[in-house]
């Protein structure tokens, strides 16, 4: 939202849906100077600071042609889909070296922390 509307306050109107199935509807407006029992949160909006400048209106995005397809566009789509492969990711847009990394360092910090209390042992008993 680039400019909030002209009105005194906006309304949220809200449904939460719970595991148990239980659905509470947060919709309901006051009337008449009465709280409702499921009332919708309100946000109430003041005037603007004094000074302050109202932002104009975005531009309305008109269509633009579609490029024609072409040669070179199509040896570039092929070669952005390779460079996309190499890059291969995560389901959530982790690298996947950096999954690979992450699990060799916790089974190093594992080993080290086996090994180090039976190295403890064996050269105390030999003391």
């Amino acid at each position: 939202m680039r400019q909030l509307p002209d009105v005194e306050e906006v309304a949220f109107k809200t449904i939460d849906t719970y595991s148990d199935g239980k659905v509470s509807r947060w919709i309901e407006l006051p009337k008449g100077g009465e709280e409702p029992e499921q009332p919708a949160p309100l946000l109430k909006l003041k005037a603007a600071a004094p000074g302050a400048k109202p932002i104009a209106p975005s531009p309305t995005a008109s269509p633009t042609p579609s490029p024609t397809p072409s040669v070179t566009a199509a040896s570039s789509e092929s070669e952005a889909t390779a460079a996309a492969a190499d890059t291969k990711k995560d389901d959530d847009g982790t690298p996947m070296s950096l999954v690979v990394g992450g699990v060799v360092v916790a089974v190093l910090v594992l080993g080290a922390g086996a090994w180090w209390p039976t190295n403890r042992r064996t050269s105390a008993s030999g003391s």
